[in-house]
């Protein structure tokens, strides 16, 4: 999975893997995947300081920390 880097306080770099539907989030504190998520919502991650706009709508996913 490719991570691209974002504008963000808290966040580092997103990345998304469309046939898993697994959005991956680099955060300052560790790195997490979201599963069962749309890629319109990957899109919006892109965006300049993106966990204040929709953060919380990828915290409604389940959810894993991997490193």
């Amino acid at each position: 999975m490719q991570m691209q880097p974002v504008v963000s306080d808290n966040v580092v770099s997103v990345g998304y893997e469309k046939s898993m539907q697994t959005l991956r989030v680099q955060f300052h504190s560790g790195l997490y995947e979201y599963y069962d998520v749309d890629s319109s919502l990957f899109e919006a991650m892109l965006q300049p300081h993106p966990w204040r706009r929709v953060g919380r709508l990828v915290k409604a996913h389940q959810f894993k920390k991997i490193a």
